[in-house]
């Protein structure tokens, strides 16, 4: 019976030339190859070199060209998971450095060799570097010891076996990668099939990385999405026409057009920013339909997690209002529902709010949010 098999892209992403570099990365490659071949065995290993000679090999690359980059490639090859190699700095955003970003949603990583010394030296933290982004794209935490012990210098990369636990999680995430592809059971398919197919393959796998990328913590990071957002509660807190229509609004509606917002606000955010556009020349692809399950997933839990944090700003901003205004202003004595009916009314215009201050976002930043899982 013939193994699973599994295909790494190993993209040189950089016009580099320096023979030395290019060595230790053709080394690395290798050593890589035989380090899977021998861990996981019950698969067929496949680790192809290729390039994109798009870049300059000096100057520093922001992480998410590149990782753009990787899926196109990743797509147009066939291939299950991509490794993207600079010798350039990389862009961090959140941290003092970054050696590699993961994107479990894009299934692929990019990997800078700038800090990794040279010789020997380099061709083993390469390799370890590479397993450790691996890992974050089959689904690891990071653990006390092996490939995904934390990463605070490149001094600690070293090669290190799989601890049982975690080797039991790669070879079921490595399992439903080599599964035959929902394109090849058959050529055409409907869109809501395909994608509700694509889902239901791997639910708990889509939802720990949607999770993995805490949605929560989006507002935090795109200022002017937030800003917006708020700017949209005040104004309707003190604005009395607001107050008559959103207090006279039936549980149904409320609920109703909450529900909406964050769909509209997820929808016109994924269109706007054009996260979309990846793999768009590939009609049915599932690595690409899951890849826009789990971008899509994360800003729509983003988005809910916003209307929250606006939901108790709105209730706030009710307690501290005088009553006699809110009477006056509503036409009746409000009522806890009242002020609870309302304040979802205003949740769900800070929400729409922050789809026009999203798309006013720099389309880096909230790819960025969306793409990486880490700064390594």
């Amino acid at each position: 019976m013939a193994k699973p098999s599994v295909v790494l892209g190993w993209l040189l992403g950089a016009d580099l030339r320096d023979p030395e570099l290019l060595a230790a990365y053709e080394t690395a490659r290798g050593r890589l190859l035989a380090f899977l071949q021998e861990t996981l065995p019950e698969f067929s290993w496949s680790i192809v070199a290729d390039e994109r000679r798009v870049y300059q090999p000096h100057g520093a690359l922001d992480p998410v060209d590149l990782l753009e980059l990787g899926v196109a490639e990743k797509l147009h090859r066939h291939w299950d998971y991509v490794l993207v190699l600079v010798p350039n700095e990389l862009i961090p955003r959140h941290s003092p450095s970054a050696l590699g970003v993961p994107s479990s949603a894009l299934e692929a990583a990019v990997v800078s060799s700038s800090r990794l010394g040279s010789g020997e030296e380099l061709v083993e933290r390469l390799v370890a570097l590479a397993l450790h982004l691996l890992g974050h794209l089959w689904g690891l935490e990071h653990a006390p010891s092996g490939p995904m012990r934390p990463v605070d210098d490149a001094t600690e990369l070293r090669l290190e076996p799989w601890p049982p636990q975690q080797l039991q999680q790669v070879r079921l995430q490595l399992a439903e990668a080599a599964a035959a592809r929902l394109e090849e059971e058959r050529a055409r398919w409907g869109v809501l099939a395909f994608y509700w197919r694509t889902f239901f393959k791997d639910p708990r796998g889509i939802l720990e990385a949607i999770w993995g990328y805490a949605p929560w913590l989006m507002p935090v990071y795109l200022g002017r999405l937030t800003a917006a957002a708020a700017v949209s509660v005040v104004y309707f807190l003190i604005t009395a026409d607001a107050w008559t229509l959103g207090a006279h609004l039936s549980w149904r509606a409320v609920w109703l057009l909450a529900a909406l917002s964050i769909v509209a606000a997820s929808s016109f955010i994924f269109s706007g920013q054009d996260i979309g556009r990846l793999g768009r020349e590939h009609a049915w692809r599932e690595q690409l339909a899951r890849s826009r399950i789990v971008l899509l997933g994360t800003l729509g839990l983003g988005m809910a997690s916003l209307w929250l944090a606006l939901l108790l700003l709105s209730l706030l901003g009710a307690w501290i209002l005088p009553r006699p205004l809110l009477e006056s202003w509503m036409g009746l004595a409000p009522t806890a529902g009242h002020l609870l009916r309302y304040a979802i009314f205003t949740a769900t215009i800070g929400v729409l709010g922050a789809a026009l201050g999203g798309n006013l976002e720099e389309e880096g930043e909230i790819k960025a949010e969306l793409f990486c899982d880490e700064e390594t």
